[in-house]
């Protein structure tokens, strides 16, 4: 981070809780940089020109001065924004700045004016930078103009859950706000304070057969269950909603905060902690730290393949795969021709047309039957369930799908892994989707780094 005040005023404002913010800041959007500037109220800000992967705001600071903040992602990450897919990512870019500079005006009051913040300062930080950019969604997404402590209840609620068992079993709960019923509730119960006393009420709502509806104003009403998804019902007092064609894999608080319009909130039993947008992840906080998860992994793949248009396909398939049984292997390649040797003549789909129909084996023949035009993350993400690896070309074109790829290290590692790590030697890069959904990335061998995984993006 850097912070500058005008010329000839020697007092510089800043205080401990700014190189904070400038951390979180760093780690959220994926080593971003941050320059914070002071001026006197009144006064006009100097803030840079908008601009691709930059964004600014203003407001009032300590005391007399006025706090500028803008946020410039790294070049390989701002590439992200102009690739297919990336409106999440410049929303949150978007939104950041004011989030920030609202949570420096709740902390900085209480905190050290000297000396180095405390872990607990720091971690308080976090969470309040991200109860405050979920508050920024509050407002364009469910209409509430003053969102109030709502959010900041929730995670800190949800932080608490996502470290208890309850019955000896490892906890998962699921919960979406959203303005998704119009009647007025016979019994108020506050979430997540009238809950809190009800232990078994995360096991009610797991999230994965059951998601919890809380309206704008902290009141749980109902809930959204796995399989009525399927039926275009409502709940009382509400209007219908139907599910939209390839969700139904998805994990059911994304399917609900999709089709409520909310946000929604995931506690995973690896203890992590996600948050939706429009039925796709915003953040994920693990391990204490929050981090934007579409960025991080849009920017590592568009970052190893130089840019690949596919990159941000891959990732939002990953995310998807993530969430599905049985893991998965997506691979781009540089060239088609890089494949010669390593995939099957039968399991390639884009040489079909190539082989003698009176020769073709039965999963050859199934390769006529996709529909492969304008391929998105949900038909990507279907045909990638299929055991072996899935392998894309720069542009994003199917190149082979339930690829046999075979390896002679299979007995010393598990065979998804040896797979992605010799597919990795001819791929530009290679992402293994374990059944825990951990994701792998893979370039010339090598493990390049694992997300949501014991290890994490940028350790390595």
């Amino acid at each position: 981070m850097t912070t500058a005040s005008p010329t000839g005023i020697p007092s510089d404002p800043s205080s401990p809780i700014d190189l904070i913010l400038a951390e979180v800041l760093a780690e959220v959007l994926f080593d971003s940089t941050v320059e914070m500037s002071y001026s006197p109220m009144g006064t006009a800000p100097e803030v840079p020109a908008r601009a691709l992967g930059t964004a600014s705001a203003t407001a009032p600071g300590p005391g007399d001065w006025q706090t500028s903040l803008t946020i410039r992602l790294p070049e390989r990450v701002a590439h992200v924004l102009r690739l297919h897919g990336a409106r999440s990512l410049s929303e949150l870019l978007d939104v950041m700045p004011e989030a920030v500079l609202r949570t420096a005006a709740q902390l900085r009051n209480g905190s050290p004016q000297n000396g180095s913040p405390s872990p607990a300062a720091r971690r308080v930080a976090r969470d309040t930078v991200a109860a405050e950019i979920l508050n920024s969604y509050m407002r364009s997404r469910v209409g509430v103009e003053e969102p109030g402590e709502l959010m900041a209840e929730v995670i800190e609620y949800l932080i608490e859950l996502s470290g208890a068992r309850i019955e000896a079993k490892e906890l998962t709960h699921g919960v979406v706000i959203a303005d998704a019923l119009a009647d007025t509730p016979r019994i108020e119960l506050r979430y997540p304070s009238d809950l809190r006393p009800a232990k078994r009420a995360p096991l009610l709502f797991d999230g994965h057969r059951s998601v919890l509806v809380v309206d704008p104003h902290g009141r749980a009403r109902t809930e959204v269950q796995r399989h009525r998804l399927d039926h275009d019902e409502a709940p009382p007092g509400g209007t219908a909603w139907s599910l939209d064609v390839g969700l139904a894999n998805q994990s059911l608080v994304a399917d609900a905060s999709r089709m409520l319009g909310g946000i929604g909130f995931l506690v995973r039993r690896d203890r992590s902690i996600w948050t939706f947008i429009d039925g796709l992840p915003l953040l994920v906080r693990r391990a204490e730290h929050w981090t934007a998860f579409p960025v991080a992994l849009t920017a590592s793949i568009a970052d190893l393949t130089d840019g690949a248009p596919a990159a941000s396909l891959v990732a939002r398939t990953a995310f998807l795969a993530s969430t599905q049984p049985g893991g998965a292997i997506l691979a781009i390649v540089d060239d088609p021709g890089d494949l010669a040797g390593v995939v099957p003549l039968k399991d390639r789909y884009d040489l079909r047309n190539r082989i003698d129909p009176s020769a073709m084996r039965p999963e050859t023949r199934l390769h006529h039957l996709l529909d492969t035009d304008d391929l998105d993350e949900f038909t990507l993400a279907r045909i990638a369930s299929l055991d072996g690896a899935t392998v894309l070309d720069r542009s994003g074109q199917l190149l082979a799908y339930a690829a046999v790829v075979t390896s002679s290290d299979s007995e010393h590692e598990g065979a998804r892994t040896a797979a992605a790590r010799t597919l990795s030697h001819s791929a530009r890069v290679v992402l293994k989707i374990s059944v825990d959904g951990d994701i792998t990335i893979f370039q010339d061998g090598s493990e390049v780094a694992t997300l949501l995984g014991r290890s994490t993006l940028g350790s390595h």
